[in-house]
């Protein structure tokens, strides 16, 4: 009686063969929505701009690589060569104009207004360039020089005078900006391993 059982629970042939062909659907579509959303939330583009400028900067002798630059694009503007802050600061690596025109004459930019910040190529090799600028600051202390690109060196400077270390960032909104490069920089390391 066993046997007779079984064999009323077994498939016939062909549909086997529409549920494998339906498992194998569910798989695929499940890949795209997953590709999707990483595309989506955790997008990488102008991969070569940020390879061609960490590099020129040095940044990873510096301890800051493209993953690091990748995750502060996403942490600053989510990969939108538009964004502009409330405060003005524009373009993927969210440059205040000041901060642009100081950088662009030191490392020779040639033609700079503040419209080129629009530019990723401008605007990734200015990020890049201050991140090398910061990390020499700081000794390359990461946390440092992360609070330091999103509150300003002098804010950082003045923290670390009252307490002597970085511990308690003395913005609430630095310490998040923070936490959220870091924790974006493991995203990104883990999704593209191959950058």
């Amino acid at each position: 009686m066993a046997k007779s059982r079984r064999r009323d629970r077994e498939l016939p042939a062909k549909h086997k063969k529409a549920w494998l062909l339906l498992c194998l659907m569910l798989i695929w579509g499940a890949g795209i929505a997953l590709r999707l959303g990483v595309d989506i939330y955790f997008p990488l583009k102008y991969q070569d701009l940020i390879v061609r400028y960490s590099r020129e900067f040095s940044l990873k002798e510096k301890g800051i690589d493209e993953y690091h630059i990748a995750a502060i694009i996403r942490t600053e503007s989510r990969f939108n060569e538009k964004a502009e802050s409330k405060k003005g600061a524009i373009g993927l690596m969210q440059i205040l104009p000041d901060t642009g025109a100081w950088a662009a004459e030191k490392i020779g930019i040639g033609v700079y207004t503040t419209e080129s910040l629009w530019d990723p190529k401008v605007n990734i090799r200015i990020g890049c360039w201050y991140l090398a600028y910061l990390a020499d600051m700081f000794n390359g202390d990461l946390t440092k020089v992360l609070a330091a690109y999103n509150a300003g060196p002098t804010n950082v400077k003045k923290w670390l005078e009252d307490d002597g270390k970085l511990v308690n960032i003395g913005h609430a909104e630095t310490l998040g900006y923070v936490m959220r490069v870091e924790k974006y920089y493991d995203i990104y390391k883990a999704l593209y391993s191959d950058f």
